[in-house]
């Protein structure tokens, strides 16, 4: 069975795209409640020194939709105005549309092709190299793994500082 570049990105992403809009539904429904106050939530920040939330639903967009707009060869608009719930739920419903309108033969790439990327400027990608670079979003996203078992997921960009160092030490260290 081959797997296109299609089947390993729009379709995931707007199904996460999706589940995000249904979050932020309740987001919003928990906070029309008085339970919360809205900008709290659009400010928020899991860790201090993370970007709030309102930038975090903008990267969502530009890994998702923006990413397929690329292969589409289209641009993809930058979410603008992420101020309240309801403008970040609409922003991930009109990428949603946006999955829905792609179909397989817009991301018809054969192996050997170029994919044009943004940054740096000018560079290419060949299509068996952005497969190999999306199919672990794919599968992590469609297989994720257990709870309590999330450390043999395994990481797509390498060992964190800790682990490095701690393999540096051991006896014929890496």
């Amino acid at each position: 069975m081959s797997l296109s570049v299609y089947d390993i990105s729009a379709p995931v992403f707007r199904q996460y795209l999706a589940a995000f809009s249904d979050v932020l539904g309740k987001a919003e429904a928990h906070c029309a409640s008085g339970a919360l106050a809205e900008a709290e939530v659009i400010g928020f920040r899991l860790h201090p020194d993370m970007e709030p939330f309102a930038f975090q639903v903008r990267q969502a967009l530009v890994h998702s939709a923006e990413m397929v707009a690329v292969l589409r060869g289209q641009s993809y608009p930058r979410a603008e105005g992420l101020k309240t719930l309801r403008t970040c739920r609409a922003a991930v419903d009109a990428a949603v549309a946006y999955m829905d309108a792609a179909t397989p033969a817009d991301l018809g790439i054969d192996t050997g092709d170029d994919v044009a990327l943004y940054d740096p400027p000018g560079a290419t990608m060949t299509a068996g190299n952005l497969r190999a670079l999306l199919l672990p979003h794919h599968h992590r996203l469609r297989h994720p793994a257990p709870p309590g078992r999330r450390h043999r997921q395994g990481r797509l960009h390498g060992r964190c500082a800790s682990e490095s160092a701690a393999l540096a030490r051991a006896p014929g260290g890496a």
